[in-house]
């Protein structure tokens, strides 16, 4: 093994040896990969290896066709065979609900290029001729859709790289990892080498590394289930291969396997495995089955097919796999550890796998993915992801195909909440959860049942009087130091302060995205800066950041969250009432939106920015431990009744406003 590389890949699987031909393919050659025991071992090799293009979520779609394109052209381009069965792909509707979703997704795949169609009970039949077609309304019709086979273009990734270079040691366990000089250290049971860059791609194991870094990562093994039956004659005397048929409501799949079927068996509830630690001699061993626990999704499969009742049970394959609480993966830089990256956590791992492969070897050898991955960001979850966060979250949803992005989910909750959060709980508040936060959205009350009432009623509350927003829930991060300048100038070009007390507004471009996230930088002295953002964006800026700045240069990069709070005062009186308060420091005429200004309100030092030059609307910073104080203070000043509570989404549509009115002037 030799003693350094560009890039270390540690974990065996499809997506690590993916990723090993990907960065050859894109010009490294001075690349390694480290495996335990033997390539596929772990999740790869029991894996039934679909193809799925079909997804909501518009990012997660296009990372779904690129992999699906890179592996329906691998063997032309690459004369390696993957074991491609370009069968098609039915999913079908038994409820109008899930029709009309179908129908919806159909513009979304064909604007990628990727062909499909909705068919009816009838062509269901012709397309699927063992299907009993009672009860279903229809079926999106895929063509191009299938199947690869997971071993075959794992050994097919790992020949390509090894011819242009690459390194791949098998029955080389990774024992720990550590910085120094700029470079890592990777200690195996070979020996230690150093590498610039490090990828853990260990599937179910990711967690283990980072945890001894400090850092936890939300992924735990659950077990998962298939059925291969004997050979059946129905099967058998068909003249072209079945494709696969998808019931996302059962849940459940259907292949055809040789002249038998494969079922996919999907548990009601979250079936994990290694609660107290995976073995660690585990390998490529199976986990005993349990179809019991399965009992409903193997009838609604025999309704399905009738044929498959009366199959005869080859084998049931059990094994364990890699599961998010959003059953998406896990990609990138990981925080607070410059050059260490994560892939791995993929429920649809093998389907992804070249697609997920190419952007994180672009993410590395260029500096950014070509696609938008915010949906797979390892950055999206942070330390409020514990163990007991997962467990009630994939309690809450366990399915089959992913949870819708961003939605809002009643586990896993309340985990961080701002020092308000009582106050406003007891005031009709209704909270969303933001990057784990406790944010109110609106609060109920008289007459007010939803958010759309809700938000017209703030905000014309702020005609009347003064409301006040708690936006605590956020990014905070400093960079101080002689080179703290220059690296936010690398962040954002030419919106940096100049001044302590400016402040500038700033937006940081998502990587493969049009979309952008508005940043606030204030300068706090000669050579510190504040930058705020809104709370998901808090270790996607931290790592970027961080991987933006230069070895060994003068900077100091510290995340903030949680560690000041955040108000927003506005509507008529919002002046009176601050002057009313304020013992220093308040001057209202000479705030104004690019500066702010140090003021005493009440027994809490703040820090006071006005917002528009047309508006009475400010934002009041101040350390969390005072903000309960403050709050107090402003109600007491502005009497009963006369401050008026609004959430997140009004405190949006008032900003808005200040916007559009700052720019007309």
């Amino acid at each position: 093994m030799k003693p350094h590389a560009e890039v270390v890949v540690v974990g065996g699987g499809i997506i690590g040896c993916a990723l090993l031909y990907e960065l050859t393919r894109q010009g490294l050659s001075d690349v390694v990969l480290l495996e335990k025991t033997e390539l596929t071992a772990g999740t790869t090799w029991h894996s039934a290896g679909h193809l799925v293009v079909l997804e909501n979520n518009p990012a997660i779609a296009r990372i779904n066709a690129l992999s699906f394109n890179i592996y329906a052209g691998f063997e032309e381009e690459t004369g390696e065979s993957v074991g491609l069965h370009a069968c098609g792909s039915l999913q079908i509707a038994s409820t109008r609900a899930r029709h009309e979703w179908l129908e919806k997704l159909l513009p979304k795949m064909q604007a990628l290029g990727h062909f499909c169609r909705m068919v009816g009970p009838d062509e269901m039949v012709a397309l699927f001729p063992l299907l009993e077609p009672d009860g279903l309304i229809g079926a999106s019709w895929a063509p191009g859709e299938g199947y690869i086979d997971p071993s075959m273009a794992t050994q097919a990734f790992a020949r390509l790289a090894r011819e242009k270079g690459a390194q791949i040691h098998r029955q080389t366990r990774v024992t720990g990892l550590s910085r120094n000089a700029g470079k890592w250290r990777v200690e195996t049971t070979k020996g230690a080498m150093t590498a610039e860059h490090v990828v853990l791609a260990t599937g179910m194991w990711v967690p283990e590394l980072p945890r001894t870094l400090g850092i936890s990562l939300p992924v735990l093994p659950a077990e998962r289930q298939y059925i291969v039956t004997d050979d059946m004659p129905e099967v058998k005397e068909l003249e072209r291969e079945l494709p696969i048929l998808r019931d996302y409501d059962a849940p459940l799949y259907f292949r055809q396997e040789r002249n038998g079927l494969i079922m996919g068996v999907h548990e009601p509830h979250t079936p994990y495995c290694f609660v107290d630690g995976i073995p660690e001699d585990f390998g490529q061993e199976l986990l005993p089955p349990d179809l019991d626990r399965g009992e409903a999704c193997i009838a609604a499969g025999m309704r399905l097919l009738p044929a498959f009742a009366q199959a005869g049970v080859k084998r049931v394959i059990c094994g364990p796999t890699s599961r998010t609480v959003d059953f998406n993966g896990l990609m990138g830089p990981l925080w607070n550890h410059r050059n260490l990256h994560v892939l791995a956590g993929f429920s649809a791992g093998v389907g992804q796998s070249a697609g997920v492969a190419r952007l994180m070897a672009e993410w590395i050898v260029r500096g950014e993915p070509s696609l938008d991955v915010a949906p797979i960001d390892v950055a999206r979850f942070g330390p409020f992801a514990t163990y007991s966060y997962m467990r009630q979250c994939l309690g809450e949803a366990h399915t089959y195909g992913s949870i819708e992005v961003g939605k809002d989910r009643a586990a896993g909750r309340p985990a961080r909440t701002t020092p308000l959060y009582h106050r406003q709980h007891g005031g009709g508040a209704v909270f969303v959860a933001r990057a784990g936060w406790e944010c109110a959205a609106w609060f109920r009350s008289e007459g007010v049942a939803t958010r759309e009432q809700a938000v017209a009623v703030e905000c014309k509350a702020a005609i009347g009087g003064p409301v006040l927003a708690d936006r605590s829930a956020r990014t905070l991060i400093e960079v101080a130091g002689a080179a703290a300048a220059a690296l936010l100038a690398r962040l954002v070009g030419d919106r940096i302060p100049s001044e302590a007390g400016e402040v500038a507004e700033a937006r940081l471009a998502l990587r493969g995205s049009d979309r952008s996230i508005p940043l606030a930088i204030c300068r706090t002295g000669p050579h510190a800066f504040s930058v705020s953002a809104e709370p998901e964006a808090e270790l996607r800026l931290l790592s970027r950041l961080q991987a933006l700045a230069h070895e060994p240069e003068a900077v100091a990069i510290t995340n903030c969250g949680g560690r000041t709070g955040l108000l927003l005062l506005a509507g008529a009186g919002a002046t009176a009432l601050l002057e009313a308060i304020a013992t220093r420091g308040f001057d209202a005429a000479g705030i104004s939106p690019g500066r702010r200004q140090a003021v005493d309100l009440g027994f809490a030092p703040t820090w006071i920015r006005r917002l528009s030059e047309n508006a009475e609307a400010f934002e009041i910073e101040t350390p969390s431990e005072y903000l309960i104080g403050l709050d107090h203070a402003l109600r007491e000043a502005a009497g009963p009744g006369g401050l008026t509570d609004i959430g997140t989404l009004a405190a949006d549509a008032l900003l808005e406003r200040c916007s559009a009115m700052s720019a007309a002037a």
